[in-house]
């Protein structure tokens, strides 16, 4: 009983907690009796498992798993399977084999870690102890691999035999149709297939994370773990966790004890899979196991026979995979196999976007070689020098032409057969004394070049990477034209801004799927962190929820608190004076510091320690006491002589600094922000060691692979040579990271190339990085949003809040505070008096509200609408594109408050109570809120114009311009009002109001063009050639220019005021924008008049403000801005700041770590500071015959930036610039060659320093980079409603995302009956026939064609290749013709595929033809290419995951569209401010021809690649450069070289965080918003393509014309023709009536026999039997549905006048009934527009009722009328009485208010409603139906469908048409209150007691 009572309380406890979600604070889980008996005797528990294994060991049956023949010789039976399957069911099998496996990394790391520069690799095999050992761990894990396969097979169930594959087919009929491949598809699948999924398991079972379809074993867990007794067979009962959670969630020994141990759940799992006895080749990780352990033997065989290396070849790739098995480290804790699984279940749509992504790089690599190829053999050869005579000295630099020394013009290039070019030359010109010569060779080892398809798919991922790219830009635009920088700006749009982003989409919303299904973390969160200082717990003791502050310390201590704050504040104020070469006293005086503040600190952690006592236990419950104590303990240690002066108290003050975190929770908004962002501290530190693992791994093959072929530095071109374990993980992090990444790829690809492993050496390293930073990196970006998410039961509440906000919050962009000033305020109105004396109160507001409409007119926006409704074409297109229609709410406020809730009272209906039942939250009314603010805005309205009546200079501009003044009115047509509506005055005129925004956008593109063509260097050359004067023509056209923004700036004044009116101008916050802009201007104009070239660079670069007029403008850029600046601005500042708190004691730290220690001398050969004077000879060439004297320099690194952390100020700035991962590799190899004070630093000597730096950049960059990312994500999420989604609402927009795509099939109006018509037709129609799958092979042809292209030009080969693509050409031509032949010119032109298959065919066509014929016109040239190019990108449509994707993709190009505007206007603000202030300055380091700001070309494209944060500091201090080291202005050269340290880091900076962090980031944000493909490929939405194709099929038979229409007459043809997941018939198929006569027909032998059960061939007995089982309450329920569906669809059609029904609506409109549950998948806005469809639908049904009703009264009296008159009749007859005839009723109807009603025609007199299906005609009732178009019902109750009315729409013939008339609105009524007083009410009643 105890027993029982226990687990009775532990199974309550879990049902409580049965949404997994985590426990309140105080919540107690109950301990297992296992676990208690495990404290008290260990003995007792190893008798007990013992017991229980015997009993379980009895029910063990073998054979159960031990099924059929492994490898076609060991049955169940066989004694060495039965060994080998108990072996592997032995409790310590799975421990053993870890711990080989951990001793394996062991062993491969200890066999790396010695430098191999060294100690040299060793050929062969068996020389070092690790081969040894190596060896014997193989064999082992050989063995095991045997024992598995005998056990449970190899590939193939064992069960399943071979001949399977020709045994026939269950369906053949059906899968015959299908054609032999899809057969074989049929026969393989079945073949490979397992029958048994999973073991046997006695006791119960649950589902095992990551294993779909598995089942779990007894005693595994929800995360995994599981415990067995003598063997893990599953038969031991459920055992709980060796460790007793704590009773407080929040404290840090609860959370500790929480914590598993290594690799439990990886035991657990294995031992599971162990159970399945699956075959070895069917889990994902025996495979890699596989892998692994034949990759061993096969290198073994290598090495000991010595092929493995020679002098010329490495083959090295079998070593680096036999390190594979050491991937099972991944599963060290339940969270990181908890993120594998996650990763797992999102891996078949990363996938699918991988091959989307490959496919557009594949794409760009083609066109990269056709453009490029060739490019990079071309440089510049310095050939003669003044001293030295002639050379022969490669320069490096990528060129395209040289100067001809005899004519000094530029000529073309050299060829490598000594030919030169006589075409034009381009890109560099190579100066006098080079040459431009092409060689034999790329560089890189030839691994960089265009040459062939795959060198250009790895610069196509370079420049994906966005990292290195603009290197291989500006290459081809020195080797090739300028305008070559297209092609790669374009391809980091598509590919890194765009495609690259969807990895982000789905992996956040693939974990966000999981979690919202499973109920838990993707990221293995499950157990609690410790959250520091909680607002609501302050830490102190409490009894029954009272504090218990008694202790007078404790209360002293509450009070000084925040002193301690202030002192933490100060200590790192002192800490950050330090300098490298601070003085003697000023060190001692901040060590004296330190020590002062450590005492303090001290001391503050035991006043903690004693306002605890009594009860000083509770101190350390709490986290952040102990971290505080250790804090204090380290920081006092540090202070001991011996510590303090050594090396390590520098790494130790960083238990100093860690103070800080107190200083920023102190902050409340940074403390919000900390807490979201490391809410999920495991899941975070999860995601951080499945980092570092994954890396650790990448380290341990990039070693084996590459160790020792690698040079070391400085002949390599970077440290990172894989010379030793530390060095390859700093390689391979590095490559994660991305910065710099090429640098490693192509130092190991020049090394490698000489012992032919640079194709592996390359896949393995771009496979890395892709894997690394695409997937890995994103995946923090999911862990971080994961704590931005809103609770799923939060959700619907939210939603309501924002709502309601939304509706009465004022706008962003009006000025609320001007109003303050205005002095009209202190007046008082004279309202329009109104008597209501005599009026009850509820009349009075409507009176008023009628009156301001009466008096006022109705909202301006209302009169616009109508009359903007006509406005189309060019003027309708650009109002579109300005904006210039005033934004109206999606769901207007009438709509909403006209829903009653108590209307509503069908019950058998959900749609509509449903949908009112969810956002039910109490203290909650959205129909009074919106009640509200519609009052408030009709009274706004009328004592707005009250006060302008009585004070009429309130609206007169400069108390001078009336209303009725003529100028002041055709300015109103011209602009609209900057406050809302006109109460008074001229509408604004839509055509002027078009034109004068056209005249705007010209003047500002105008304006652009003059700063663009008049830049600082072209007015140099003006002035220098014209003189200065004033009046130049750039001068002239500036003053213009502004002129004309003056006068719309006054054309808006007179229009409705400045500052004090209505309509101010300044009441807008857009006119304020451009009112600054416009003073900046002038301000620029006039200085530039007054003094000619301006007075500085200030007033000279204002000029670039007129690039700001185009986002107020333009509407789109407007939203887009006012999106970025106003709904999350402060979100993205806050992660600003607490970036910038996070680097502040990073710097402290690094100042106090190496400060001074990162000097060297620009003399290599220098030993240090005492030797680094004089002179030495450089070399920059490397040609002795070149070299110079040059001073030597004792300075910080100058490496691609000037940076050092010799103070606080310097180290800061370093950290920033590293934080956007530009830079940080210079600033790590510098930290680690540190080798002492004054000496000169040595690589890799100082290794450990590499500790910093990663730990720095893990943190730092990564994390906060995602933090920016995850924000933004966040603000479009908030924006547009997302974040408060639920999982089934976001299903519902993706759904109608999927919708809204399709078109109808564009198909002829009939099925051709000519055969080539037909045969033609049927080829074009079928999209998975032979014809089509043909052609996919021939697109597939078509690109692998493309990619066989080279740099070679071989004759022979291009004639082969134009030959081969005109027949591709030819073949899609005939195609084409087929489709045409099949489909008609309507529908062929109907689909732009086809379209677009025209075109590019017959460019293709007309240019391969004249390149066959030898044309060598580069026009032709390049269009070829481009045709070619774009026919390849026809495999998008056949293949249906790259069409589904692409649709996807394509879904945000709005949004997409939208942002690059706004971030274009701001491209070219900057680069006007850039040309401005940089133009005229000098180069420095990274200067050349193309890299400068002298123009706007050249600013364009480098504002671009510093938008992916490229070498942007390096420029910034470029042209920071200050006299000396360049010329100031003097009056005679009024122009200065100089750059600007100011503006240099103010413009770079703003530049930098405006772009990488914010604009690069929002691109994500879009594609992650816009993204659908998750949910559509994880099953929620069932539409299909092949079920969309049947439906399209159906309508185009019902829409013959392709109007897009579908007429009321075919609604009940068409909705009986449905099926699939769109049927919506009354009947099942199976019970429709052919299906129950073929079910119910007699056997052959009764058929014609004389029973009473047989009639007309048919068993009665059967009919029975069907129509018994028919389920009588479902076909009520889907008659009811249908009824509605019916209805909804003619209440649709009579809002489209009667014009049918769209695609979309009908689609829409099905998926409302049969795809979607109204109650949970819509939202707020949407419920309230179902809501008023709902009730109409509700409306016409009840009338429908009505009509079936009496129609069912009245036929039921004439049947009865006409029997018995048969009957008086037939009796009449028999006894000779004459019949007694009885006149039929008279022709005009009777009074309505008559009770009889049974007379047919008194109703159908006037039109009904028309009932969805046809009805049975009688010879009393001519006309078949009436219409009634009823006003909302009153009073409503449940009421019975009649079963006349609701008859199936699957009968068969076509509804015959009918008449229909039309009651109005009197005669509606007057009907009503009739029937009520009539026979009708009791009917009804009848009705309603019956249901």
């Amino acid at each position: 009983m105890k027993a029982v009572s226990r687990n009775l309380r532990r199974v309550s406890v879990r049902v409580v907690n049965f949404g997994a979600g985590g426990r309140e604070e105080g919540a107690v889980r109950l301990p297992d009796e296992d676990v208690l008996s495990l404290k008290t005797s260990r003995a007792s528990r190893g008798e007990r498992e013992q017991e229980r294994g015997e009993r379980e060991e009895q029910t063990y049956d073998v054979n159960e798993r031990l099924r059929g023949t492994t490898l076609w010789l060991f049955g169940p039976q066989n004694l060495v399977r039965r060994k080998m399957h108990d072996f592997l069911l032995w409790r310590w099998t799975e421990p053993i084999i870890l711990l080989l496996i951990i001793a394996n990394v062991i062993i491969l790391t200890i066999q790396a870690v010695p430098d191999v520069y060294e100690s040299p690799r060793e050929d062969g095999f068996f020389h070092t102890w690790e081969d040894f050992a190596l060896f014997g761990l193989f064999i082992v894990f050989t063995l095991e691999a045997l024992a598995r396969i005998l056990v449970s097979g190899l590939i193939l169930d064992p069960q399943t035999p071979l001949a399977s594959l020709w045994a026939p087919l269950p369906d053949a009929s059906r899968v015959s149709e299908q054609g032999r491949l899809t057969r074989l598809q049929f026969r393989l699948k079945r073949l490979i297939d397992l029958p048994h999924r999973s073991a046997p398991v006695k006791r119960g079972t649950s589902s095992l994370a990551g294993e779909k379809g598995a089942p779990a074993p007894a005693g595994v867990k929800g995360n995994g773990t599981a415990y067995g007794n003598g063997y893990a067979n599953g038969a031991a009962p459920a055992r709980g966790k060796l460790y007793m959670e704590s009773t407080s969630s929040s404290t840090l020994i609860g959370s500790l004890r929480g914590i598993e141990a290594p690799f439990e759940a990886a035991v657990a799992r294995q031992n599971f899979l162990s159970l399945q006895s699956r075959p070895y080749l069917r889990h994902a990780w025996t495979r890699v196991d596989a892998i692994a352990v034949v990759s061993f033997w096969i290198m073994f065989a290598l090495a000991v026979t010595g092929v493995e290396s020679t002098l010329t070849r490495h083959i090295y790739l079998f070593r680096a995979l036999s390190v594979l098995r050491a991937a099972r480290l991944l599963t060290i804790t339940t969270g990181t196999t908890t993120i594998l699984n996650s990763l797992k279940r999102a891996g078949p749509l990363l996938v699918n976007v991988a091959f989307f992504v490959l496919f557009a790089m594949i794409l760009f690599s083609i066109i990269g070689v056709q453009s490029f190829r060739g490019n990079y053999r071309r440089s510049c050869v310095l050939i003669a020098n003044l001293t030295t005579g002639p050379l022969d000295i490669n320069m490096n630099h990528l060129c395209g032409g040289q100067i001809d020394p005899d004519f000094l013009n530029a000529t073309g290039y050299w060829t490598i057969e000594g030919v030169q070019r006589t075409d034009d030359p381009k890109g560099f010109i190579c100066p006098l004394g080079s040459l431009c010569q092409e060689s034999d060779t790329n560089p890189n080892g030839g691994g960089q070049s265009f040459d062939n398809i795959a060198a250009a798919a790895m610069q196509v991922i370079v420049v994906a990477s966005a990292n290195t790219w603009s290197t291989v830009m500006y290459n081809m635009m020195d080797a090739d034209f300028f305008v070559s920088c297209l092609f790669f700006i374009v391809c980091i749009i598509v590919l890194n801004f765009w495609l690259i982003n969807m990895f982000v989409a789905v992996i956040t919303n693939s974990f966000a799927a999981t979690r919202a299904e499973t109920a838990k973390s993707a990221f293995g969160a499950d157990v609690p962190a410790p959250v520091l200082n909680e607002e609501k717990d302050d830490g102190w003791p409490s009894v029954q929820g009272r504090k218990v502050q008694t202790n007078i310390v404790r209360r002293t201590y509450e009070f000084v608190k925040p002193g301690f704050v202030v002192a933490i504040l100060v200590s790192l104020v002192v800490q950050a004076m330090r300098t490298a070469n601070m003085s003697a006293e000023k060190e001692a005086f901040l060590n004296a510091g330190e020590l002062a503040f450590t005492f303090v600190f001290d001391v503050e952690i035991i006043w903690r320690l004693a306002g605890y006592f009594p009860m000083w236990r509770k101190f350390f419950s709490r986290a952040e006491n102990i971290v505080d104590l250790t804090l204090a303990i380290v920081s006092s240690i540090i202070q001991i002589p011996v510590i303090h002066n050594s090396r390590a108290y520098s790494w130790l003050t960083a238990f100093q600094i860690a103070r800080a975190y107190r200083v920023i929770l102190a902050i409340p908004r940074m403390k919000r922000l900390l807490l979201q962002v490391f809410g999920s501290v495991v899941g975070l530190a999860n995601m951080t060691l499945f980092l570092l693992l994954t890396n650790f791994i990448g380290a341990l093959t990039a070693v084996q692979l590459l160790r020792g072929d690698v040079p070391a530095y400085p002949d390599s071109a970077t440290p990172m040579t894989f010379n030793e374990m530390s060095i390859s993980f700093l390689g391979m992090y590095q490559i994660t990271s991305s910065e710099n990444w090429t640098d490693v790829l192509y130092n190991a690809l020049s090394a490698e190339a000489a012992f032919q492993q640079l194709v592996i050496s390359a896949l393995f390293l771009c496979c890395w990085f892709l894997f690394a930073n695409f997937i890995m990196i994103q995946m923090f970006i999911a862990v971080i949003n994961e704590n931005f998410s809103i609770a799923e039961e939060q959700k619907r509440a939210e939603q309501l809040n924002a709502y309601l906000q939304k509706q009465t919050e004022p706008t962003a962009t009006s000025v609320n505070w001007m109003s303050q000033w205005n002095p009209y305020r202190f007046m008082r109105a004279a309202p329009r008096s109104l008597a209501v004396e005599s009026l009850p109160a509820s009349l009075v507001l409507p009176m008023k509200k009628s009156l301001v409409r009466d008096t006022y007119g109705t909202p301006l926006h209302a009169t616009q609408s109508r009359t903007e409704q006509g406005i189309t074409g060019f003027v309708g297109s650009v109002r579109k594109l300005f904006a210039l229609e005033e934004e109206r709410e999606e769901v207007p406020l009438e709509t909403l408050r006209g829903v009653n809730r108590e209307s509503v009272f069908f019950g058998e209906t959900e749609e509509l109570g449903g949908t009112e039942r969810q956002f039910d939250v109490p203290g909650s009314n959205p129909s009074a809120a919106a009640q509200e603010a519609m009052d408030a805005m009709y009274e706004q309205r009328a004592q707005k114009a009250d006060f302008i009546r009585e004070h009429p200079t309130y609206d007169k501009p400069f108390w001078l311009f009336s209303q009725s003044n003529k100028i002041r009115q055709f300015c109103q047509t011209l602009v609209i009002p900057a406050n809302g509506e006109r109460i008074f005055g001229r509408p604004t005129s839509p055509f002027r109001q078009t034109i004068f925004q056209i005249v705007l956008f010209l003047t500002v593109i105008g304006g652009i063009a003059v700063a663009a063509v008049a830049n600082p260097v072209y007015r140099r050359e003006f002035r220098l050639e014209h003189g200065l004067f004033r009046g130049t023509w750039f001068d002239i056209t500036e003053a213009a220019f502004v002129i004309a923004l003056l006068g719309e700036f006054v054309i808006k004044v007179i229009a409705d005021g400045f500052m004090f009116t209505p309509n101010a101008y300044l009441l807008s916050v857009w006119n304020i924008v451009d009112f600054i802009i416009l003073m900046l201007l002038l301000v620029n104009v006039v200085t530039s008049l007054v003094v000619i070239g301006g007075i500085s660079r200030f007033t000279r670069s204002l000029k670039a403000f007129r690039a700001l007029r185009l986002i107020t403008l333009i509407g789109r850029i407007r939203e887009t801005f006012q999106m970025l600046i106003f709904a999350g601005a402060m979100r993205i500042v806050d992660a600003a700041l607490l970036a910038i708190l996070y680097m502040i004691p990073y710097a402290i730290w690094g100042l106090n770590m190496f400060a001074g220690l990162l000097f060297s001398c620009n003399d290599t050969g220098s030993p240090g500071e005492d030797s680094c004077f004089e002179e030495f000879v450089n070399n920059p060439i490397d040609n002795t015959q070149l070299g110079f004297l040059v001073p030597r320099v004792w300075a910080n690194p100058s490496t691609s930036t000037s940076w050092s952390f010799d103070n606080f100020g310097s180290s800061l700035l370093i950290l920033f610039e590293t934080v956007s991962l530009e830079g940080w590799i210079d600033v790590l190899r510098a930290g680690m060659a540190i080798t002492g004070v004054g000496l000169q630093p040595q690589t890799n000597a100082s290794e450990v320093n590499a500790i910093y730096f990663v730990v720095y950049n893990l943190f730092g960059a990564i994390i906060i980079l995602t933090l920016f990312v995850s924000i933004i994500i966040s603000n479009f999420s908030n924006r547009s409603g997302s974040a408060l989604l639920t999982t089934q609402q976001r299903q519902w927009i993706d759904l109608q995302k999927l919708i809204r795509r399709q078109r109808p099939a564009r198909r002829p109006e009939v099925t051709p009956t000519d055969p080539l018509r037909k045969w033609c037709f049927e080829r074009a129609v079928l999209k998975h026939g032979w014809w089509s799958r043909t052609m996919t092979v021939l697109y597939i042809l078509h690109i692998a064609g493309l990619m066989t292209q080279t740099y070679q030009d071989v004759l022979i080969y291009d004639i082969f290749q134009n030959i081969f693509f005109l027949v591709l050409s030819i073949i899609y031509t005939a195609d084409i013709v087929v489709r045409l032949i099949g489909l008609g010119w309507k529908s062929f032109s109907g689909n732009g595929w086809n379209l677009f298959d025209v075109f590019v065919v017959a460019g293709s066509f007309s240019t391969t033809v004249p390149a066959l014929l030898g044309s060598t016109n580069y026009i032709v040239l390049q269009l070829q290419k481009l045709f070619l190019v774009s026919i390849a990108f026809k495999l998008v449509q056949k293949n249906d995951d790259l069409n589904q994707l692409f649709k996807t993709s394509v879904a945000s190009l709005p949004a997409i569209g939208n942002l690059f505007l706004l971030w274009f206007t701001l491209f070219i603000f900057f680069s006007i401010l850039f040309m401005e202030v940089f133009g005229l300055t000098r180069w420095v380091s990274g200067e050349t021809h193309n890299i400068n700001f002298s123009s706007m070309g050249n600013a364009l494209v480098m504002l671009s690649f510093m938008s992916t944060g490229e070498g942007w500091n390096q420029f910034m201090h470029d042209y920071a450069v200050v006299y000396p080291r360049c010329n100031n202005s003097s009056p005679e050269d009024p122009d200065s070289d100089c750059g600007s340290i100011g503006w240099a880091f103010t413009l770079f900076i703003t530049w930098n965080i405006l772009s990488m962090y914010i604009f690069v980031n929002m691109f994500t944000g879009v594609v992650v918003e816009s993204f659908s493909y998750v949910f559509q490929m994880s099953g929620a939405s069932p539409v299909t393509r092949d079920e969309m194709r049947r439906f399209k099929e159906v309508w185009a038979k019902y829409d013959p014309e392709r109007t897009g229409r579908l007429l009321r007459k075919d609604f009940v043809s068409f909705f009986r023709d449905l099926s699939g997941v769109f049927e919506v018939k009354v009947y099942p198929s199976q019970y429709q009536i052919l299906a129950i006569m073929d079910k119910s027909r007699a056997d052959d032998d009764l058929a014609n026999a004389r029973f009473e059960y047989i009639r007309a061939g048919l068993d009665m007995k059967k009919l029975e039997d069907v129509l018994s089982n028919m389920d009588r309450k479902e076909v009520h329920r889907r008659r009811a549905r249908y009824n509605r569906l019916y209805n909804e669809a003619i209440i649709a059609d009579k809002d489209n006048g009667g014009r049918g029904i769209s695609f979309t609506d009908m689609l829409i409109m099905l998926a409302h009934y049969k795809l979607i549950k109204d109650e949970t998948a819509l939202r707020l806005e949407e419920t309230i527009k179902r809501q008023a469809v709902l009730e109409r639908v509700t409306d016409r049904v009840n009338i429908d009722r009505v009509h079936s009703l009496l129609r069912t009264i009245i036929l039921r009296r004439q049947f009865l009328a006409t029997r018995d008159a048969e009957r008086q009749r037939r009796r009449a007859e028999e006894h000779g009485i004459p019949a007694i005839v009885v006149e039929s009723s008279p022709a005009t109807p009777p009074s309505l208010g008559h009770r009889d009603l049974a007379d047919g025609r008194t109703l159908y007199a006037y039109e009904g409603l028309e009932s969805p299906v046809q009805s049975p005609s009688f010879q009393y009732t001519p006309d078949t139906s009436f219409n009634i178009s009823p006003s909302p019902s009153t009073n409503r109750h449940d009421r019975r469908v009649s079963d006349i009315s609701m008859l199936s729409a699957d009968l068969a013939g076509t509804p015959s048409p009918r008449n229909s008339h039309v009651f109005d609105d009197a005669a509606t009524q007057q009907v009503i209150s009739s029937l009520n007083t009539s026979l009708w009410g009791e009917m009804m009643q009848e009705a309603e007691e019956e249901d």
